[in-house]
């Protein structure tokens, strides 16, 4: 049971726990990888400045190799190769003097003429062969076989070689000791390790940052998807809530149709007055359920256009007709302005088209207290394009209202509209109709003077209507045929 339970806790946090590794893992292997290179560069250094120590020997037995036993153009050498170079820093020419050594040239003029002992000369003269050593000032102090050297920084590096120099018949003449600093080609190292800890140290700084966005973006895509789910989960208890409230709606207002009409009994009038508000109730109940079935659709993409050819004309008439008695009792001037000429006819859903229209229009009416509303049709004929204008003389809106128009639950909030009924769901509904056919919505407002609201429509010749209309048809055609075959039971196996 406990393994159960670690393995389903290790399911729910491994993005966190994963987020953690990295954050731990990628700065270690970033800081290794930095040590790991530094390490080998300051190693690739030494072996070359080793190599230019023995490459310094080689060189001192190039020029003195006719000359081994001249002291005085020893001297005059070392002291030429120590003013053209800082690094060398200590130099000693010495010739074999019983079991010692006798220094015959120095950098070290106190050194001249003494005669000294030191394992790694007797090990060189005697294996004819050069050493070279890396080592330090506190080292060569401890250890001087001439007892005269001194250094102020006890760390300091030297490589030390000690090397014999023989004549042109192989006899053995000469022993060198050099000690090359290291203290320049040092500094410049430490400074470049200085300059790649400090990369570094913005680096890991970087990748941490990095990996804590990233972290929280792991938590935001975990909050989005979790989003994402209530977000379904509220369209479909939507959507099945507004069907079930559909049909006992239905019922209420064909019951209170009946009593208003009389249609049950006579009843008394206030009992009759009562009954028209309580109608006027479900009709509201009635829009707001609709209006959330067809949010429901849309979001999730299941609302069906068909298209026809309309009479574009035709359907204007026929919701300003409804709209009639509504505008009359306001005592608006409510008109729609004719074109001259017949309007080519639109593809377009005349259902979907007409609840454009009632909400369009419907809104004129509802916010324009006095005045007119008037309704054109305009077709451009080299645009190929339909214009329905509602132009109304009612309360306006400023330009940070209309930004938020066409946006859910929105509605204008002033005192003017506070009696007003609505949802806020009307415009939005009317703006993604209007896009499913292919059209586009514009409004222009001055708060106090009036609302335009304009509707374009592109206009298609009779051979590209048809087409789609062909399409439509194969579309509608290959959607039943497919839902049939999914309806069919197959038929049950007899044992």
């Amino acid at each position: 049971m406990k393994t159960k339970d670690n393995i389903l806790a290790l399911k729910k946090y491994w993005q966190i726990i994963y987020a953690i590794l990295l954050i731990i893992t990628i700065p270690v292997a970033i800081i290794a990888n930095t040590v790991w290179i530094t390490q080998t560069f300051r190693k690739n250094i030494d072996k070359q400045l080793q190599r230019q120590a023995l490459g310094l020997a080689d060189a001192l037995n190039a020029a003195m190799s006719d000359r081994l036993d001249d002291e005085e153009a020893w001297q005059a050498t070392l002291n030429r190769i120590a003013e053209e170079g800082e690094d060398l820093r200590l130099a000693d020419i010495m010739i074999p003097d019983g079991d010692g050594f006798k220094v015959i040239a120095s950098l070290t003029s106190t050194n001249i003429g003494k005669v000294v002992r030191d394992v790694n000369f007797v090990v060189s003269w005697h294996q004819d062969q050069g050493i070279a050593m890396l080592t330090n000032a506190a080292f060569l102090t401890r250890n001087d076989p001439f007892a005269t050297r001194s250094f102020e920084n006890l760390q300091e590096r030297f490589w030390s070689v000690t090397f014999p120099l023989s004549d042109a018949q192989g006899n053995q003449k000469v022993l060198i000791s050099l000690h090359l600093s290291l203290s320049n080609i040092d500094e410049l190292v430490q400074q470049t390790l200085v300059r790649s800890y400090g990369i570094l140290a913005l680096t890991v700084c970087i990748v941490m940052l990095l990996l804590i966005v990233n972290t929280r973006l792991f938590q935001y895509a975990v909050l989005a998807r979790k989003l994402k789910e209530v977000e379904q989960l509220k369209d479909e208890f939507i959507s099945m809530a507004s069907h079930e409230l559909r049909t006992p709606i239905t019922s209420l207002r064909g019951y209170l149709s009946m009593l208003a009409e009389g249609a049950l009994g006579e009843i008394p009038d206030l009992a009759k007055e009562k009954v028209k508000m309580m109608l006027g109730s479900a009709e509201r109940l009635n829009e707001l359920v609709e209006d959330l079935l067809n949010v429901s659709r849309i979001e999730q993409g299941r609302l069906s256009i068909y298209l026809e050819k309309v009479d574009l004309a035709e359907v204007v008439v026929a919701v300003m007709g409804e709209l009639d008695v509504q505008a009359k009792e306001k005592g608006l001037a409510f008109t729609y302005q004719k074109p001259a000429q017949p309007l080519p006819p639109m593809l377009l859903d005349p259902n979907r088209l007409k609840q454009v229209l009632i909400n369009i229009i419907g809104n004129a009416v509802k916010y324009t207290p006095k005045g007119s509303v008037t309704v054109t049709t305009v077709y451009n004929p080299d645009d190929q394009e339909m214009t329905i204008k509602c132009e109304d003389t009612g309360l306006g809106m400023t330009a940070k209202e209309r930004e938020h128009l066409f946006q859910k639950f929105y509605r204008v909030k002033t005192k003017e509209t506070e009696t007003i009924k609505g949802t806020g769901l009307g415009l939005w509904i009317t703006k993604q109709l209007i896009e499913l056919m292919n059209g586009e919505i514009f409004v222009d407002s001055l708060k106090g003077v009036g609302t335009q609201m304009s509707i374009v429509f592109p206009v298609r010749d009779a051979d590209a209507m048809e087409k789609i209309l062909a399409k439509q048809a194969q579309s509608i055609k290959a959607a039943a045929q497919k839902t049939s075959e999914q309806q069919v039971v197959p038929p049950r196996s007899e044992v």
